[in-house]
């Protein structure tokens, strides 16, 4: 009784990691899991028949209801984001897995529910032992087809409450988008989450769309009741529980100075220049058409990464469409016009190969990206075909994921040229596509000095460079203390590739996320990088936190930083050096690393 009465007088902050930014007050509205309260375990053989029947009924019922579904986000968000709705469309219709459920139901008399549980619970098991976090995060949309099934089994009827608040901050242990899809988007101000990771459909759309999210909130039931108000910080990670009204008149006050400082939906357009005039050119990562018009307006000046693995993904029997590539591709060149935009190539894990599992010699650590494109050549000249196409109508470039040979880069490029030949495509230097490598794993910095001499550029993919520097992934709750962007191994990295890319006179950018953080988008600077891309949302950030320095004192900080060996070191320098000094201005306040 006492922990009730002190958890009703008090103001809480509960601190989470920040998915998406941004800074929004409103209304707790806690979304409970539906479970049946019981089932059956086993049949009797002549029920069989029977239970067929109703499993077919709810798979049926459930296809139609992701038909709904994918109309309503079609309508919300539109065609591309409600695609996603279409690998869920995939996972129920698997006959391996359909066939595995009834076989459950025929041979072992299991009642439908537990037939497709027990399967769930073995496939779930792989789902998350794989180490590419993109795979690992689809075991909650998987979870979510299972969860629909049974729901449907048992005629569980999950409705929407017609008296939702106009400031709806979702609060639930996890969000999918068939979950999501059942709120009025217009009314959905936030999302506070136990579990989502960064690459989770449902934080793809929020960023897209500016809904903030905070995630890693722990006993959420515990913590957070429906009717709650609800301070939630999405560039800190935190959120305040039962503030009143002063607190709701600072949060306004604090929103407003973010947005001018173009934190928010401000757009920034005009050049990064440091103090001493130095150019710094920001670029965004997007991966849907859509979001690209809206990252040029936020003042991205082209795309520096377009992530390419969705439309293949949402494809039927995951076959490569040569031309609805091309069409994306195309309206893609078409907005950017003389602005580059950079096409990463297929970086998804071998799809038919499920036993790879973290630890194991051959497991989808490696197995993916360029590797899996020169397995399948056929596969890689289509994608590489619906590119130079669609390069007609504009500045489009192509970048090579997972490179860590000189003989990988060779081969990639001859199956270019193949391609270009076959398309007629002049062979003179000026008119060939640029191709360049995508820097994410050790190996390839350690010869980078020989695949440079093979590239018109290269890209630092800082989110797994760090995680396989360091071998700490982000996802890891155990170790992810150790995933540090500043630890000295990746610091001497970048250096690395700097000073080769100088060496070759091509262009180094940095496409992670760390370039995303206006703290480490100055150290990157520091370090040489005059090319960084980013989620469209944070240009206006970096853009302010790049104009405060001059180039030659982040490079005189930045080689201080470099002489320091100690992670505590580190960290004491950037508090003071770089931290303090930016909190200084009121624009930043949200920006603390804690």
């Amino acid at each position: 009784m006492s922990k009730k009465r002190k958890r009703k007088g008090r103001i809480r902050k509960l601190q989470g990691k920040a998915l998406s930014p941004g800074l929004v007050f409103g209304t707790a509205y806690r979304v409970e899991p539906q479970h049946p309260a019981f089932f059956r375990l086993s049949i009797s053989p002549k029920d069989v028949s029977v239970e067929l029947k109703r499993f077919r009924k709810a798979l049926k019922r459930s296809r139609q209801q992701y038909l709904r579904d994918k109309k309503k986000l079609e309508k919300a968000v539109g065609k591309e984001h409600a695609a996603i709705i279409d690998a869920h469309l995939l996972m129920l219709e698997d006959p391996w897995l359909l066939e595995e459920i009834e076989k459950g139901i025929r041979e072992n008399l299991e009642s439908p529910e537990k037939a497709i549980q027990h399967v769930a619970d073995n496939l779930l098991d792989v789902y998350r032992s794989l180490v590419d976090p993109f795979f690992r995060e689809r075991s909650s949309d998987f979870e979510e087809v299972v969860q629909r099934l049974i729901w449907n089994l048992t005629e569980l009827v999950v409705g929407e409450d017609p008296d939702l608040p106009d400031d709806l901050i979702l609060v639930a242990p996890e969000i999918g988008l068939g979950v999501l899809a059942r709120f009025p988007l217009e009314k959905i101000k936030g999302l506070v989450l136990t579990r989502a990771g960064e690459t989770s459909h449902v934080a793809i759309i929020a960023r897209s769309y500016q809904i903030p999210v905070v995630s890693g909130i722990e006993n959420i039931r515990e913590e957070v009741r429906t009717g709650d108000r609800l301070l939630l910080d999405g560039f800190s990670g935190t959120v305040e529980v039962g503030v009143g009204p002063e607190s709701l008149v600072k949060a306004r006050s604090k929103k407003d100075s973010a947005a001018e400082a173009g934190l928010t939906k401000k757009s920034d357009r005009k050049p990064c220049l440091t103090l001493d005039g130095e150019r710094v050119f920001l670029y965004a990562n997007t991966e849907f058409g859509s979001e690209v018009a809206a990252a040029l307006k936020a003042g991205a000046e082209g795309i520096g990464l377009f992530r390419s693995e969705y439309l293949y993904m949402s494809q039927k029997n995951q076959v490569l469409d040569e031309e609805g590539h091309f069409l994306l591709y195309r309206e893609l060149a078409e907005t950017v016009k003389q602005r580059p935009a950079v096409i990463r190539t297929l970086d998804i894990a071998d799809p038919s190969r499920s036993e790879y599992a973290a630890g194991e010699e051959g497991s989808a650590l490696g197995l993916r990206g360029i590797r899996v494109s020169l397995r399948d050549p056929d596969t890689f000249k289509v994608q590489i075909r619906a590119i130079l196409r669609a390069r007609e109508h504009g500045n489009l470039r192509i970048v090579l994921p997972m490179i860590s040979s000189v003989d990988e880069i060779i081969e990639s490029r001859k199956l270019i040229e193949e391609v270009e030949k076959e398309l007629g495509v002049a062979l003179l230097n000026d008119d060939r596509v640029a191709v360049g490598v995508l820097l994410e794993v050790p190996a390839a910095i350690l010869t980078l000095e020989a695949i440079a001499r093979y590239c018109d550029f290269v890209a630092v993919g800082t989110n797994d460079l760090i995680q396989y520097t360091l071998a700490a992934g982000r996802l890891e709750e155990e170790i992810a203390y150790l995933y540090n962007p500043l630890h000295p191994a990746l610091l001497r990295c970048l250096d690395t590739v700097v000073k080769v890319a100088r060496a070759n006179d091509i262009t180094a950018t940095v496409c992670g996320e760390m370039a995303a953080h206006p703290i480490y988008a100055a150290v990157l600077v520091g370090l040489g990088f005059r090319h960084l891309s980013m989620t469209s949302v944070a240009i206006p950030a970096v853009k302010r936190a790049i104009r405060k320095y001059s180039a030659a004192d982040l490079k005189e900080k930045v080689d201080e930083l470099m002489s320091l060996t100690r992670l505590s070191e580190i960290t004491t320098f950037v508090q003071k050096t770089f931290i303090q000094r930016l909190e200084k201005e009121s624009a930043f306040q949200e920006l603390r690393t804690g």
